[in-house]
Order: C-alpha cells, then sequence, then structure tokens
C-alpha cells in the first residue's frame, strides 16, 4: 500500500467495493481529542467560571455591577477596590487574615498531629478492640457537622475551670468567644486518621522492625521513621484541612462574639445588611481570602497528587 497524504485509507473488499476508512494515528487523536480533552476542557471552563466572575465583580464599580445586559469584562478595572476593602474600618483585613491564619494552622498542625498518631497505632499495633475502635472512629466520619454543633457550644460553654466556671462548669462562659473554644474542637477528625491509616498500612514495615533491633523506642520509631515517610499524604491532608478549616464560617460564627477574635469569613459578611449588599467590595474580600488557598494548592500541588495516589489510590 503507497503512502497515503490524506486522513483516509482506501481497501478493496471481496466483492470489488471501494471502502474508506480513518488512519489509526488519526482515530486515535480523535478519540483523545472528543474523548477526553474537549469534555475536560468544557468542565474546566465551567469550574473555573465561578472564579472568573467573582474577579470581574472584584473589579467593578458598584453601579456597574448591577447594568442590564451584565459584562463578561469590567468596562473599568477598580483596583482601587482591593484599597478601599483593606483601609475600610468596619472590616480591619489585617486583624481578620491574622486571626485566620492562627486559626486554620494551629488547628491543621494539631489535627495531623494527633490524627497520626492514632493512625499509627491503628495501623501498626495488634491490641483487643483495635478493630471496634477503628470502625467506632470510622462511624464518626458519616456524623454531619452540623449535628455535632450545639453538643460542642455545650460542651465548650460548661468547660470546667475556664472563663469563669467552677469545677462543675457552671457560672461563667467557658472557652466560648476565645481561641481555645474556637480552635480545640476541630483537632481531632475520624476522616484524618481514617485517610492517614489507610496510608501506613501500604507503608512496608521493614524500617520500623530494623529500628526495633537497634532498640529505638516506638515514639522514636513513629516520629523518625514514619512520620518522614508519610510526608507526601500528611502534606495532602494538610493542604485539606487547612483550606477546610479556612472556609470555615459556622463554627467561628458560633462561637466568637468579639470583634478582635473574628475570622475573615465573618469579616466579610459585615458588607451584607438588610439595606443591601456590596458586591464589589465583598466580592474583592473573597479574592483576598482565596489568593492563600490558591497558593497553597499550587505550592504543594506535586505532594498532593503523590499522597492522594498512594493513600487513597490503592
Amino acid at each position: 500500500m503507497t503512502a497515503n497524504p490524506t486522513a483516509f485509507t482506501s481497501e478493496l473488499t471481496r466483492d470489488g467495493r471501494v471502502e474508506l476508512s480513518v488512519r489509526p494515528a488519526v482515530r486515535r487523536l480523535l478519540k483523545d481529542w472528543f474523548g477526553f480533552y474537549l469534555p475536560a476542557t468544557v468542565i474546566a471552563l465551567v469550574m473555573l467560571f465561578p472564579f472568573f466572575w467573582m474577579i470581574s465583580i472584584a473589579l467593578r464599580s458598584e453601579p456597574e455591577i448591577y447594568t442590564y445586559p451584565p459584562h463578561i469584562f469590567p468596562e473599568t478595572i477598580r483596583w482601587d477596590n482591593f484599597a478601599r476593602i483593606w483601609s475600610d474600618p468596619r472590616m480591619k483585613m489585617g486583624l481578620l487574615f491574622w486571626n485566620t491564619l492562627i486559626y486554620a494552622t494551629v488547628r491543621t498542625f494539631l489535627q495531623l498531629l494527633l490524627s497520626s498518631m492514632a493512625a499509627f497505632v491503628l495501623a501498626r499495633y495488634r491490641f483487643p478492640g483495635r478493630d471496634a475502635i477503628f470502625f467506632a472512629i470510622l462511624a464518626t466520619v458519616m456524623i454531619p457537622h452540623e449535628v455535632l454543633v450545639i453538643p460542642l457550644f455545650v460542651i465548650m460553654k460548661h468547660m470546667p475551670l475556664a472563663g469563669g466556671n467552677d469545677w462543675l462548669g457552671m457560672g461563667g462562659t467557658g472557652w466560648l468567644d476565645s481561641f481555645k473554644g474556637l480552635i480545640l474542637p476541630g483537632i481531632v477528625s475520624g476522616y484524618s486518621i481514617f485517610f492517614l491509616r489507610q496510608f501506613f498500612l501500604n507503608m512496608s514495615s521493614e524500617l520500623e522492625d530494623a529500628a526495633r533491633i537497634d532498640g529505638a523506642s516506638e515514639f522514636g520509631i513513629y516520629w523518625r521513621i514514619t512520620l518522614p515517610m508519610a510526608i507526601p499524604a500528611l502534606t495532602t491532608l494538610g493542604v485539606f484541612s487547612f483550606q477546610f478549616a479556612w472556609s470555615d464560617f459556622m463554627w467561628p460564627l458560633i462561637i466568637t462574639n468579639s470583634d478582635h477574635i473574628k475570622t475573615i469569613q465573618l469579616g466579610l459578611a459585615v458588607l451584607q445588611s438588610s439595606e443591601g449588599t456590596e458586591w464589589s467590595l465583598l466580592m474583592t474580600g473573597a479574592v483576598i481570602a482565596t489568593l492563600p488557598l490558591i497558593s497553597l494548592f499550587v505550592l504543594l500541588q506535586r505532594f498532593i497528587s503523590t499522597g492522594i495516589s498512594f493513600g487513597v489510590g490503592r
């Protein structure tokens, strides 16, 4: 058969007819484009459009937002919206940003530490009731977060010997409106323990056995051997935990009351009132609040993909 520069090849059938068929390479190319790249591109555009629209609104003046029909791109880019919201006395963006950073960072660090210790014990040691404990922890994953809000609030309010309470937890405010009440209820997560346990189960125990022969303590094995090997899983879990804490709205709304302890999500709610919503400033604040999360995903995407493939994919 001679070389054919076109995308089609011709074949002579037994009954004398000539059939045209698409070349295999072209067929594979069309299959890749219409079977993967085109749907993936459409899905990506649909997923990115809300973020693009948020930025577009953030760069407009307030009257332009209500023009009809709406424009995809702003007529005049208003970069000064970022300066306005940062200097707005109602917002105190610097303080809100700092509070959110402390809340998300400390909560994520403690959650990784405690969850990795629990997962290490459940994955590496055999003791009576181990499976029952694991399934009890796994069952907590199925409980909606909203169901736990009221019990957690009552526990925080009646914390003994805190916030003016007596040893029975009465008479004061406990850990309400404090960083302790804001952070501590989120430092233990059933999903985190499950995620890390699955990762530890897939790890080889040869190095741990060798360390035991050399006389290493059990905590030393966990801290010096297992934990460094689990950095991809810890990074993946840490990014998702940080993202959840950073964007959390319900628990900070319930547990905090003072302005000096509010997070950025609560601060943005100031721009919404019965008199109306300042959409340009609100979207500008949302863009500022989203930038740390995007930076985190971009910087740690290599560890995230590795952690997901090793911890969940197997």
